[in-house]
C-alpha cells in the first residue's frame, strides 16, 4: 500500500511495468484531458497541466511557458519544483533564439537532451540539471507555448516520456487556445460596447470636458489595468495639455507637452502607437512622469479628419501590462473618441459662432441681450446691483472714408481689445452693430462704472493703428450709463435709459461719459 503511494522517481517509465501499461498510459491521458478540461481560468488550466505532467512522468521540476506571437517571445507562467531559483524563473521571458524551449517553438517539435552540458542551446533554469526536456504545445500550425522538464540525473527521460508529454501538450494547448479564443471574443464584446458608448456621447448635450471625463471611465472599465489620460493638441502653440485624467500626479494636469517631447509628444508627431513595456529601461530615458509608481506607458494618436486632434495616453503599475488585445482596444476607443470629440469641437465652434461677432470676437447683439435678460432676472432675485455701459465711436464713418474699410475694421478689432482688457472678468462685452458697443457690468457700484467707462474712453482717444503707418487716425467715443434698478428695472427700460445717456453725451459735444441719472435730474430741473 506504501508503494502505491510513493512518488514515482523523475525518469521512470510509470506504465511501462504495468500490465496493459499502454492502456494505463491511454486511460492516464483521458483523465488529464478531463482535468484540463474542467478548469475554468488560464492560471487554472496552466497549473493542472503540470500537476498532470507530474503524474504522468514523474518530473521534478518542470515549467510551463506561453508563446506570445506578436513579439515572438516566451514567457515563464507556471512552475513546479525549481527551489531558490523560483522567483528568478517565474514570469522571465526568453526569445526564441534561446534555449531547448525556444528551440523545440521554433522547429514545432520535441527535443530531449540526456546531458545538458553536452548541448549549447541549454539556457540554465535549474543549476544542477543534467537532462532537460522540451515539448512544444502544438495545434494544427498554432504554438501555445511549451513544458519544460528537467532532471539532476542524466538520461532521465525516455522516448516514452517524450510521447506522454507530446499528447499532453496537444492537449493542454486546446485548452489554452480555446481560452485564448474566449478570451478574445470577450474582449470584442466588451470593444463594441465601449464603442457603442462613446458613439452615444456625441448625442449627448454635455460639455466637452464632462464628454472627455466620461470617455476615460469607459477606457478604464474596458482596460482595467490602464490609468488613462486624453491630451488634446492645441494645432496654434503644438503643444499638447491634459483635458481629462484620472491617478495623474497634480503636477501633471498643468504639463504643457510640445509636440515631439517624451511618449505623448513623440505620438501626436508620428502619428503612431508609442509603447514602453519598461519605464526603467534606458530608452524610456524621456519618460515624462504622469500616475506614481507607473512602470509602463502607451500612448495612442486621436486622429480625426486626417490629423491628429490629441492623444489618448494609458499607463500602468505593473511591468508590460498591456498585450495585444489591451493595444487593439485602445486603438478602436481612441479612433471612436477622437471622432465624438472632433464632433464635440465643431458643434462648440459652431455655437461659439453663433453668439460672438465675426470681426472683434465680441459677443454680438442677440447673444448680449440674452445676457441682460439672465442678469436683470439674477439681479432682482439677490438685489444685486448690475451698469450697462452704451458707448459709439465719434465720427468714424471718416475713418472709413479716409483710410477705406480694412483700416476700419482694424480699428473696430482694435476697440474690442480695448474693451476685453478694461473690464473685469466677470463683466461682458459686446459689439450691437457698425461702430456701437456695450459692456454689462454685474454687481458694480456707481463709482467703479464710472471708473471702467472713463478708462474705455481714454483707451479710445489713444488708440493708434500701429500696423498701418500712414493712418493718423483721430478717435473718440461717447458714452452712457444706466444703473439698475435706479434707471430701469426691466431689459428694455435699462437698455432704453443707457441708450438716451449715450445720445445726450453725442448732442453735447460727444467724447464725454453720460449718466442716465443726470437726463433724469436735467428734466425735473427743467419742468420745476
Amino acid at each position: 500500500m506504501a508503494n502505491r503511494n510513493r512518488r514515482e522517481a523523475p525518469g521512470r517509465d510509470r506504465f511501462a511495468s504495468v500490465p496493459g501499461g499502454k492502456l494505463v498510459a491511454l486511460s492516464a491521458l483521458y483523465e488529464s484531458t478531463r482535468a484540463i478540461g474542467g478548469r475554468s481560468s488560464l492560471e487554472e488550466i496552466l497549473e493542472e497541466v503540470l500537476n498532470q505532467a507530474e503524474l504522468l512522468i514523474g518530473c521534478e521540476h518542470a515549467a510551463l511557458m506561453l508563446y506570445d506571437e506578436d513579439t515572438e517571445t516566451l514567457r515563464v507562467a507556471a512552475l513546479r519544483g525549481y527551489g531558490d531559483g523560483r522567483e528568478n524563473l517565474l514570469r522571465s521571458v526568453m526569445k526564441l533564439d534561446e534555449g531547448l524551449s525556444g528551440w523545440a517553438v521554433r522547429s514545432q517539435r520535441a527535443v530531449r537532451v540526456g546531458d545538458v552540458r553536452l548541448d549549447r542551446r541549454y539556457r540554465e533554469g535549474l543549476p544542477e540539471a543534467r537532462s532537460d526536456m522540451a515539448v512544444p504545445l502544438v495545434v494544427g500550425r498554432h504554438v501555445a507555448g511549451v513544458i519544460n522538464v528537467e532532471s539532476e540525473r542524466e538520461d532521465a527521460f525516455t522516448e516514452e516520456h517524450e510521447k506522454l508529454l507530446t499528447v499532453l501538450g496537444a492537449q493542454a494547448g486546446l485548452a489554452i487556445l480555446a481560452f485564448r479564443t474566449q478570451q478574445a471574443l470577450r474582449g470584442r464584446l466588451a470593444q463594441l460596447e465601449a464603442l457603442h458608448q462613446i458613439s452615444q456621447l456625441a448625442s449627448e448635450a454635455d460639455s466637452l470636458g464632462v464628454t472627455l471625463n466620461q470617455m476615460l471611465d469607459i477606457a478604464q472599465e474596458t482596460v482595467p489595468e490602464a490609468e488613462c489620460a486624453i491630451l488634446l493638441l492645441d494645432p496654434q502653440s503644438n503643444v499638447l495639455t491634459l483635458a481629462a485624467g484620472e491617478g495623474y500626479q497634480a503636477s501633471a494636469r498643468y504639463l504643457e507637452i510640445p509636440v515631439g517631447r517624451g511618449v505623448t509628444g513623440r505620438c501626436a508627431a508620428t502619428g503612431e502607437v508609442q509603447h514602453l513595456r519598461d519605464l526603467r529601461s534606458p530608452e524610456a530615458g524621456h519618460y515624462i512622469p504622469g500616475i506614481p509608481g507607473a512602470r509602463c506607458e502607451l500612448a495612442l494618436p486621436m486622429v480625426a479628419e486626417g490629423r491628429t486632434i490629441g492623444v489618448l495616453n494609458a499607463e500602468a503599475t505593473e511591468l508590460d501590462a498591456f498585450g495585444s488585445q489591451e493595444i487593439q482596444t485602445l486603438t478602436l476607443l481612441a479612433q471612436q473618441a477622437a471622432a465624438v470629440i472632433r464632433g464635440g469641437q465643431l458643434l462648440d465652434e459652431t455655437r461659439r459662432l453663433a453668439i460672438t461677432d465675426g470681426l472683434t470676437g465680441l459677443h454680438n447683439r442677440r447673444h448680449f441681450m440674452r445676457q441682460l435678460e439672465e442678469n436683470v432676472l439674477r439681479a432682482t432675485r439677490y438685489q444685486e446691483t448690475m451698469a450697462l455701459v452704451m458707448l459709439d465711436l465719434d465720427f468714424f464713418k471718416e475713418v472709413n472714408d479716409r483710410f477705406g474699410h480694412q483700416v476700419g475694421d482694424r480699428v473696430l478689432e482694435l476697440i474690442a481689445v480695448a474693451l476685453k482688457e478694461s473690464v473685469r472678468d466677470s463683466d461682458r462685452a459686446a459689439r450691437l452693430g457698425g461702430e456701437e458697443f456695450a459692456l454689462l457690468l454685474l454687481r458694480c457700484d456707481r463709482e467703479l462704472a464710472i471708473a471702467i467707462a472713463e478708462r474705455v474712453r481714454d483707451r479710445i482717444r489713444d488708440l493708434t493703428v500701429e500696423d498701418v503707418p500712414d493712418a493718423d487716425v483721430d478717435l473718440s467715443a461717447s458714452v452712457g450709463i444706466a444703473f439698475f434698478p435706479e434707471d430701469g428695472d426691466s431689459p428694455k427700460a435699462l437698455m432704453r435709459a443707457a441708450d438716451d445717456a449715450l445720445y445726450t453725451a453725442k448732442r453735447s459735444g460727444r467724447d464725454r461719459v453720460v449718466l442716465a441719472q443726470s437726463i433724469r435730474t436735467a428734466a425735473v430741473d427743467g419742468t420745476s
